[in-house]
C-alpha cells in the first residue's frame, strides 16, 4: 500500500459506494412513496404552468387535470402497509386534484422547477430520474465541499451526515420530497461558509459559490429551510469570528445568503408562519408542560421512531434502537473538546430544537404527535450532531479502533435491515414477512434486476463506504488529518 491509497480510496471508492447505496434506496420504493407525495408529484408536473396533457385548467381556479397516475400513485397503499404497491392507474385519462403548490403557495418554486425539466409521458420513468438526480446532487456536493475544506473541519462533515443518515436520511435524499435538498443545505451550508472564513485563493472562491448554492437547494425548496439556513450561517460566523478588518468584508457572503434566505422564503405561503394566528386554540400551561415531556420523541423519531413514507413503514427496533444509540453515543463524545464560540453555536442548534417545534405546537394548539413531524426538524439534528463535533482534529475523534468497529457495525446493521423493511413494505405489504425479497412479488419496477439483488448491492455498498472510511481513519492515525497533506494549524 502506497501513501496515496487511503486519499484514492476516500476520493474515489468511498463516494461511489456511497452514492451506489443511495441508488439502491432510490428505487426502494414506487411512486408516490415519499410524505404528501401526491402533493408534490402534482407541484412538479404544473411546475411551468398549464400544458395539454401534463396540468390542464379547469372550471375551478383551484383544481388542475393531470394524468391519472400522477394524480393517484399513492391513493391505494398510503397508510394501509400491508398493501403492495399495487394501485391500478390509468396515464391516459386526465383526473381533476386540488393537491399541488399552485392552491396555496406553499412551497418555494425552485426544487419543483428543476424537478419540472425531468416530466415525460412516463411517470415511474420520471420519478427514478428526479430520484437520481437528488442522490448524485447531495453526493457531488458534499464530495465537493469535503475537499474545499479544511482538513480539520472534515470529520463533522462526515460523521454529523453519516451517522444520522439511516434510515429518514437515506429515504428522503433518495427520493422526490422538498426534505432531499432540506438535508443536503443541513449538512454543509454551515461548514461551506465557516470553511471560506479559514480558506484562501481558489478554495475560498469555490467555498462561497458552494454556499450559495447550498443556500438557493435548500431555501428554494421549503420555506423552513430558508429559517435553517439562516441557523446554519449564524453557527459559521460563530465559530468563524475574527476581529480584523478582512473579516468585516468577508461577511458580504453571509450577509448575500440571508437576503437570498428571506427572498426565497418570501416565496411561500409558508411564510405565514411567522405570524401569530389569533383564532388558533394554543395556550395553557398544561400543553405547554405535555408538549415539553414528549418533544424527545420528534428527535428520536427523525433517527427512525416514526415511520417512513406516510408514517405507516414502521422500522424495526433494531434499527432505531442502534441508530440512536450511535448519534447519542457520538454527540456526547464530542462533547470532550470545545471552546466558547462551540458551545454558544452549539446552544443556538440546540435550542432552535426545541423552540421551532414547541412554537408550531403550541401556535396550532396541538400536543406532540400531530401536526409537527421529525423530518420539519431533522435538518436541525443533523446540524446539531455536525457542531457537536467541531474541535477534533482526526477523522477517528479520538476513538479507539474498537470503538469504531462498533459504530461502523451499527450503521451497517441499521441500514441493511432499514432498507429491507422499506424495500417489503411495497413489494407485498408487511403482512408477508420474510428474508426473501423475490417470493411472492406484488409489485416491482420492469426491469430484469430483481429485488433481492437491490437489497444485497445497496446494502454491501453502504457497508463499504462505512468501513473504508474507518479503515482510512485508522490508516491516517488518530493524532494527523484525514487525507490531506496540508499542514494546517487547529484554529483555537
Amino acid at each position: 500500500m502506497t501513501r496515496r491509497t487511503p486519499k484514492i480510496i476516500a476520493a474515489v471508492f468511498v463516494p461511489l459506494a456511497l452514492l451506489l447505496s443511495l441508488l439502491a434506496w432510490s428505487v426502494s420504493s414506487p411512486p408516490g412513496s415519499s410524505p404528501d407525495e401526491d402533493y408534490h408529484l402534482g407541484s412538479i408536473w404544473c411546475a411551468y404552468g398549464q400544458s395539454p396533457g401534463r396540468c390542464e385548467p379547469t372550471a375551478t381556479a383551484s383544481t388542475r387535470e393531470l394524468p391519472g397516475d400522477v394524480v393517484q400513485a399513492a391513493a391505494c397503499f398510503a397508510f394501509h402497509p400491508a398493501q403492495a404497491a399495487t394501485c391500478p392507474l390509468d396515464k391516459h385519462t386526465m383526473k381533476p386534484t386540488n393537491r399541488g403548490n399552485w392552491v396555496d403557495n406553499g412551497y418555494p418554486p425552485v426544487f419543483y422547477a428543476v424537478m419540472g425539466v425531468f416530466v415525460s409521458s412516463e411517470l415511474s420513468t420520471s420519478v427514478v430520474v428526479m430520484r437520481v438526480l437528488n442522490v448524485v446532487l447531495y453526493v457531488g456536493l458534499l464530495g465537493l465541499l469535503f475537499f474545499l475544506l479544511p482538513p480539520r473541519m472534515r470529520p463533522p462533515l462526515l460523521w454529523g451526515a453519516l451517522v444520522t443518515m439511516v434510515p429518514l436520511g437515506a429515504f428522503l435524499i433518495a427520493s422526490i420530497n422538498p426534505s432531499s435538498w432540506a438535508i443536503l443545505q443541513a449538512s454543509g451550508l454551515w461548514l461551506a461558509v465557516w470553511g471560506f472564513f479559514e480558506q484562501t485563493g481558489k478554495k475560498k472562491i469555490g467555498l462561497a459559490a458552494l454556499s450559495t448554492v447550498l443556500m438557493v437547494v435548500g431555501a428554494g425548496a421549503r420555506s423552513d429551510s430558508a429559517a435553517y439556513g439562516v441557523l446554519a450561517v449564524a453557527v459559521a460566523v460563530v465559530l468563524g469570528w475574527r476581529r480584523d478588518r478582512r473579516f468585516l468584508v468577508e461577511l458580504s457572503l453571509p450577509a448575500l445568503l440571508v437576503v437570498i434566505a428571506a427572498a426565497l422564503f418570501l416565496t411561500s405561503g409558508q411564510s405565514g408562519i411567522v405570524v401569530a394566528d389569533s383564532q388558533s386554540s394554543a395556550g395553557g400551561f398544561t400543553l405547554l408542560v405535555g408538549n415539553l415531556l414528549a418533544l424527545p420523541t420528534l428527535w428520536v423519531g427523525a433517527l427512525g421512531l416514526w415511520g417512513l413514507g406516510w408514517l405507516d413503514t414502521a422500522m424495526p427496533a433494531l434499527v432505531w434502537v442502534t441508530i440512536v444509540t450511535i448519534v447519542a453515543g457520538v454527540t456526547f463524545w464530542g462533547l470532550r473538546r470545545g471552546t466558547p464560540r462551540k458551545w454558544l453555536a452549539l446552544s443556538g442548534v440546540g435550542a432552535g430544537l426545541v423552540v421551532v417545534p414547541l412554537y408550531i405546537l403550541m401556535r396550532e394548539g396541538i400536543l406532540v404527535g400531530t401536526g409537527v413531524q421529525p423530518r420539519y426538524i431533522y435538518p436541525m439534528m443533523i446540524m446539531f450532531v455536525g457542531v457537536a463535533l467541531v474541535g477534533f482534529r482526526s477523522a477517528t475523534l479520538g476513538m479507539s479502533r474498537l470503538q469504531l468497529a462498533v459504530v461502523a457495525a451499527g450503521l451497517t446493521i441499521a441500514n441493511t435491515f432499514a432498507l429491507h423493511t422499506n424495500m417489503r413494505r411495497y413489494i407485498t405489504g408487511v403482512d408477508d414477512p420474510g428474508l426473501n425479497l423475490d417470493r411472492g412479488i406484488e409489485w416491482w419496477w420492469h426491469t430484469p434486476v430483481s429485488p433481492m439483488t437491490i437489497w444485497i448491492v445497496g446494502s454491501l455498498a453502504f457497508a463499504a463506504a462505512i468501513c473504508a472510511l474507518a479503515w482510512v481513519a485508522w490508516t491516517r492515525g488518530p493524532h494527523r488529518q484525514l487525507l490531506s497533506t496540508d499542514r494546517v494549524r487547529e484554529a483555537s
